[in-house]
């Protein structure tokens, strides 16, 4: 869901001059990857990001026509590392799937202590491009990220408790979500701790 990659994290925050030895696209994804996640996308122009990187505006505009087409594979970037740390706590499929399931809450644990945490680029890329902003690039990457978060939760509750899938999925994935969204808003680290408990008294039930 947020797309925390501490590796990728890390080498975006090197100064232009030690990412001189990449191709120019991916100087520029590493540098808007960090300014994008940090100061969200709206407050980070183009300029910023042509200047950090070191590349020629024209290089910039070859590469990305629009600063959206920039935006949208920064959120496929970020949809990739939140899958690969999905995947590493609740990707096993030869273990129990509530087992799985709780896990979920361990790997935004990961992701809260992290020290470049800055909330979920979803929900602020959601804030930031409503309804009414017409960019249906964005849109579609923001909407198949949650869509898949339920898709996976749906899929593990029909092997705890199928006849509650539907009463149960939005309140568990809620809890996945406002997890981050929380911790954001208040700087605690141990909400995702308190959101698995909640999650186990909901399935308790």
């Amino acid at each position: 869901m947020f797309g925390y990659s501490q590796r990728v994290s890390a080498t975006a925050r090197k100064p232009a001059a030690k990412l001189n030895g990449l191709p120019p696209r991916e100087r520029i994804l590493r540098v808007a990857l960090e300014l994008f996640y940090r100061h969200g996308v709206n407050s980070v122009g183009v300029d910023r990001i042509i200047a950090e990187s070191g590349v020629a505006k024209m290089t910039f505009y070859r590469h990305f026509p629009t600063k959206c087409k920039l935006v949208a594979e920064y959120l496929g970037h970020k949809d990739k590392g939140w899958q690969e740390l999905l995947d590493a706590y609740a990707g096993d499929e030869a273990k129990p799937a509530l087992e799985r399931l709780l896990a979920i809450f361990d790997a935004l644990k990961v992701a809260i202590e992290c020290p470049d945490f800055h909330g979920c680029a979803f929900t602020k890329a959601l804030a930031e491009f409503g309804p009414e902003r017409d960019e249906p690039e964005i849109r579609a990457r923001v909407d198949r990220h949650f869509s898949d978060l339920e898709t996976f939760v749906a899929r593990l509750l029909k092997e705890i408790r199928p006849r509650d899938v539907k009463r149960l999925t939005q309140p568990l994935v809620s809890l996945i979500c406002g997890t981050i969204v929380v911790a954001q808003a208040t700087g605690k680290t141990d909400v995702a701790a308190k959101n698995k408990e909640a999650a186990k008294a909901l399935l308790a039930e």
